[in-house]
């Protein structure tokens, strides 16, 4: 039976050579082609597979759901510094005010007053949270101080008698 495989399915769950997954989050996943061709480059073993198969002239295989490598791979210590990674670890919620909707993120001390972008110093923050606490970073500071025990947002009359006066 030939049945065609389009590149985009199929794809194979890679495992450490201790059965984890690689990464969780985005969780670790090699095209169907690349899962065949660490097959044959002898880099993986089969753990599960497809019903479907490939085919060559002179060769048929079953398409690899499941591969786990042949070495382990040391995972990384440190999570990626990325955006996805902030939004992840601050769980999708403005860090200010606590919004869902339209995040990005902020520098607690901005860039232009010496603020790096690391971890201590980048937050989750929601659009109307940043045009709000701009140009002031001792309310951003104070802000993202009390994040954890005080819920500010721009239409909260305290936030404003607070932030938006300095």
């Amino acid at each position: 039976m030939n049945v065609h495989v389009s590149p985009s399915g199929f794809p194979a769950l890679v495992l450490n050579a201790d059965f984890r997954p690689l990464s969780y989050y985005p969780l670790s996943l090699w095209s169907w082609q690349d899962a065949i061709k660490a097959v044959f480059l002898e880099r993986v073993n089969i753990v599960a597979n497809y019903d479907r198969a490939v085919h060559s002239p002179s060769f048929e295989m079953k398409l690899p759901s499941v591969v786990s490598l042949k070495t382990f791979v040391k995972p990384s210590t440190h999570p990626a510094f990325t955006r996805f990674n902030v939004f992840l670890r601050d769980r999708f919620v403005c860090q200010y005010c606590h919004a869902h909707d339209d995040l990005t993120f902020d520098h607690i001390i901005p860039r232009s007053k010496g603020g790096q972008t690391t971890w201590e110093n980048v937050v989750a923050a929601c659009s109307s949270m940043r045009s709000a606490a701009s140009g002031s970073p001792s309310a951003r500071a104070t802000s993202a101080i009390s994040r954890r025990t005080t819920a500010t947002c721009a239409s909260c009359p305290v936030f404003r008698a607070r932030y938006r006066a300095s």
